[in-house]
């Protein structure tokens, strides 16, 4: 694995989402991260878009491996994430 040393931005940011929205072309893989704010009365989210995220095909397929690796590692250390108990619950509501 390659040492890597971060060093300072000032535009850099951090933001909280917990929606996305993903498509592709042949060139690129684009992930618009959204923040869900509400709902309306007729049922449809209203998500706070906070940007897109585009990468390369290769990039992004890197970026899965990684995210699988610390997706079980959380998994070992706090338990496993039931995806079908959290559809239920949001579907209910």
């Amino acid at each position: 694995m390659t040492n890597i040393e971060w060093v300072g931005n000032e535009t850099a940011f951090s933001v909280y989402v917990n929606n996305t929205d993903m498509g592709l072309s042949a060139w690129d893989v684009r992930i618009r991260l959204g923040e869900i704010v509400g709902q309306k009365p007729e049922g449809a989210l209203m998500v706070k878009n906070h940007g897109t995220v585009v990468m390369a095909p290769a990039h992004a397929k890197a970026f899965l491996e990684a995210l699988q690796t610390t997706v079980a590692i959380y998994e070992e250390k706090f338990g496993e994430i039931d995806l079908a108990r959290i559809k239920e619950v949001t579907s209910a509501q």
